[in-house]
């Protein structure tokens, strides 16, 4: 009678097993609508990411609260070899896990279970606290979370009280020794200890804990491709398979082929992996509790985004798949499933990807809608079209000539590209903001200042250089971008460049990781890492500074999407008097000056202003100077100061502070004369 109920409870999990498996064969033929397919490259590589960020839950446990998660993750893991046990005892009611193993591995294993069970509790209680009491802003309360957790606090319960009453009714006949299960143990003489070892009781226990477990089981492998625990399914491949390219290069697109589209105008319009992205969501919050856009009230969401997209994967797939109806319209998914306001609010900062535990990439798949609706639809602000059209006629956002870009050197005694014979070492590729924009000359200038003082040999293209593209690109204008690129890669490799430095963190970016792409290949350098560099080997000599408090903004473009964080802050510290103090939100947390993906030619009519934010978290250090390496985040602080009344805080870039504090012969001389 007894082995006929384990039987049943046996292949009634194992037919919800069967159910999973066929829901969750279509979740992955819905992904396959999705352009292109998997392939395996780089593959060492890949398992090492997998065994560091899966089986390690490295980007998991970088906040406090992933430790939960990852006692949560292995105790799961751990503890399904007692549920192979279980159902395996349910046609053969004898077997142990001993009898693959052996005795001394089956008794370690025991005791792993019993700990990472506890464990898995404690965490759970943790977890609630955390969840419904003390809830951070971005967590999310949800019945989903309520029943997973649930469902993960019976199976502990259930496992111990199942262990406990073997203990209780077998003794020393159980098949292991009950020091290797303490906390079965303790159940089985203190919870259980008022059933006799021949109770009745004892065995109604056990029967009625081994059938609740594995029926829990079975419910949780029915529901969770459902729920938001689908990332138990799609979190996994989805690590395996992440980006390996450049970080931050946006995805190609081949500009010369005939399509009928451009971006991603339906779900289907977006590669498997990033549709595959939407699975993995664990709906933790991190990518909202660390957006510029969504922390300052703008409609963009960008954990929302990728739920949305989701959903609206999942009914059109069953639809246009299972349902065969072919005849459904559905809304657009840019600008329709996804509105046009929360595609345009993003900066491109990088936050979201950055802080994902599962490689999801927000950015690409934004983009790709921007793509579609600056292709196909021409739908973006006036502001938008006037900047496209400046860059198109005069390569530059602010529609100057071309013939004005290397005004900026007029006396400096500068090399121009087309004076030269030969190619010098390096190309300093100025910019357009480095070349237009008067706040911006000085950097320039200042720049090209530590570049002859160190004896560099350098020019500059001047009239011959034009705009990267990177606002056309990022705002979604691929065309455009495309032909600016493409004209610059021709009047590189014309002159036989092979090494860039700039000041632009996104010129850096953009020519460095994404001019590869269309044939553009070259060593570029930005100029916090180059003067780094200058510094340290002696090139470039510093002379005491003004005693200043000075806090650093980490630019996105040099920082989170291209990982440097040590050379600024050692360039600050190179200066004698300087006195260097962060920001709450710095390095890798460093919050968006709220300029980048072309957000700095757009109006900021949403809630509060991104780089009054960022201005308002530099003021709170109380500094007497605000260092930045890109110009951009020049302009956002310099605006930003001005609104809260705070000209009198000195806002510099990196490379003013070196060329004010050079020790050159000129200056060197003067000092030993007076």
């Amino acid at each position: 009678m007894i082995l006929g109920l384990r039987g049943v409870v046996a292949v009634a999990v194992l037919i919800c097993f069967f159910i999973a498996a066929h829901t969750v064969y279509w979740l992955l033929r819905y992904v396959a609508m999705g352009d292109g397919r998997p392939t395996l490259d780089r593959v060492p590589e890949r398992v090492r990411g997998f065994m560091t960020y899966v089986v390690g839950q490295r980007r998991v446990i970088a906040e406090p609260a992933g430790i939960l998660h990852l006692f949560i993750f292995w105790g799961f893991i751990i503890l399904q070899a007692e549920t192979i046990e279980y159902l395996i005892r349910g046609f053969y009611n004898d077997f142990r896990m001993s009898m693959i193993f052996g005795h001394t591995l089956y008794n370690f294993i025991l005791l792993l279970q019993d700990v990472f069970g506890v464990l898995v509790l404690v965490a759970i209680v943790i977890g609630v606290v955390r969840r419904w009491v003390a809830r951070p802003r971005h967590v999310v309360i949800s019945v989903d979370a309520i029943i997973i957790s649930t469902f993960i606090a019976l199976l502990m319960i259930t496992k111990f009280l199942a262990n406990g009453a073997e203990i209780a009714q077998f003794g020393a006949n159980l098949g292991h020794d009950p020091a290797w299960t303490p906390v079965a143990a303790w159940t089985a003489h203190n919870l259980l200890k008022v059933f006799s070892p021949d109770s009745a009781g004892l065995e109604v226990t056990l029967q009625i804990s081994y059938a609740l477990h594995l029926t829990v089981v079975g419910c949780f492998s029915i529901y969770v491709p459902f729920g938001k625990h689908l990332h138990l399914i799609g979190a996994m491949p989805n690590v395996f398979f992440r980006k390996l390219g450049p970080l931050g290069a946006i995805r190609a697109m081949d500009m010369e082929a005939e399509v009928e589209s451009y971006g991603a105008a339906k779900v289907e319009d977006l590669s498997w992996k990033q549709l595959l992205d939407t699975y993995a969501c664990t709906d933790c919050g991190r990518c909202e509790a660390y957006c510029p856009a969504f922390n300052t009230g703008k409609a963009l969401n960008p954990m929302k985004v990728i739920a949305k997209v989701k959903y609206h994967l999942k009914d059109k797939g069953k639809q246009t798949l299972r349902l065969k109806a072919e005849d459904t319209e559905y809304p657009l998914l840019a600008g329709g499933i996804i509105s046009k306001e929360e595609l345009m609010a993003c900066t491109t900062c990088g936050a979201c990807v950055a802080n994902c535990p599962v490689f999801i990439e927000h950015v690409d798949t934004i983009i790709d809608m921007r793509r579609y609706l600056a292709l196909m639809e021409a739908d973006f602000t006036p502001e938008v079209s006037r900047t496209f059209k400046n860059m198109e006629n005069n390569s530059n956002p602010w529609g100057i000539s071309s013939s004005y870009r290397g005004d900026w050197a007029d006396g400096l005694e500068i090399p121009m590209m087309s004076e030269l014979t030969e190619a010098p070492e390096y190309l300093f590729w100025v910019g357009c903001a480095g070349s237009f924009d008067d706040r911006q000359k000085k950097v320039t200038q200042a720049f090209a200042k530590i570049l002859k003082t160190a004896g560099i040999s350098f020019a500059i293209l001047g009239s011959e250089e034009g705009c990267t593209g990177d606002p056309a690109r990022r705002i979604g204008n691929e065309y455009l971008y495309w032909m600016l690129a493409t004209q610059n890669i021709e009047t590189l490799n014309g002159y036989g460049v092979r090494k860039i430095v700039t000041a632009c963190p996104h010129c850096f970016h953009t020519i460095g990781k994404e001019y590869p792409q269309l044939g553009g290949n070259y060593e570029v350098i930005h100029h916090s890492d180059f003067m780094n560099a200058l510094i340290r080997e002696g090139s470039l000599k510093l002379k005491p500074s003004v005693s200043t408090r000075v806090t650093y903004h980490d630019s996105c473009y040099i920082g989170r999407w291209n990982n440097s964080y040590d050379s600024p802050r050692d360039i600050l510290n190179a200066v004698p008097g300087l006195k260097v103090q962060e920001m709450e939100l710095n390095k890798a947390q460093s919050f968006c000056c709220g300029a980048g993906g072309g957000r700095m030619w757009m109006e900021e009519h949403e809630g509060k202003r991104i780089n009054i934010e960022r201005t308002d978290q530099a003021l709170a250090t109380n500094p007497e100077a605000i260092a930045v390496a890109c110009p951009f985040c020049m302009t956002m602080f310099d605006d930003g100061l001005k609104d809260r009344g705070a000209e009198g805080v000195v806002l510099r870039d990196l490379a003013e502070i070196i060329a004010e504090n050079l020790i050159t012969d000129e200056n060197a001389a003067t000092a030993a004369a007076e």
